[in-house]
């Protein structure tokens, strides 16, 4: 059984995926690490991220998520209550989800304002996801 911390961590690597706007991000994408403890017992733990690209960036590519968040699908409609949806559907609180999307959009928001980019391209997907994280801010 995943812990609350790994619980915590699978929300956050939900809402990393949806600020850095990686609408291709599929269930198969997040995997559970199984090691044996002391007591013969299995600790599950889920595995670090993977496979996270800004697809959203790219204007071929659907602006579909492959995932929903609450009801919307499309990620320039995911609203407030799509987030609380999400809590509600993932058993977590509103609150909790509420206070965690504004906390990471400043993380990411932060990290962002310490990298210089070299390119154009660099500064564009920067730019992108520096507006979403200050959208989900206003919600």
């Amino acid at each position: 059984m995943p812990s609350c911390i790994d619980l915590a961590r699978l929300l956050d690597a939900v809402l990393f995926n949806y600020l850095i706007g990686n609408n291709d991000v599929h269930g198969k994408d997040f995997s559970l690490l199984y090691r044996p403890t002391e007591a013969g017992q299995l600790e599950v733990r889920l595995a670090p991220l993977y496979d996270v690209v800004s697809s959203y960036f790219y204007p071929e590519l659907t602006r579909e998520m492959a995932m929903r968040i609450g009801d919307a699908y499309h990620c320039e409609r995911v609203t407030k209550e799509d987030f609380e949806k999400l809590a509600a559907d993932a058993g977590l609180s509103r609150p909790l989800v509420n206070r965690r999307i504004p906390e990471l959009a400043d993380v990411i928001l932060g990290k962002l304002e310490g990298i210089s980019f070299d390119s154009a391209t660099g500064q564009a997907l920067a730019e992108q996801v520096r507006t979403r994280c200050q959208h989900v801010r206003e919600l």
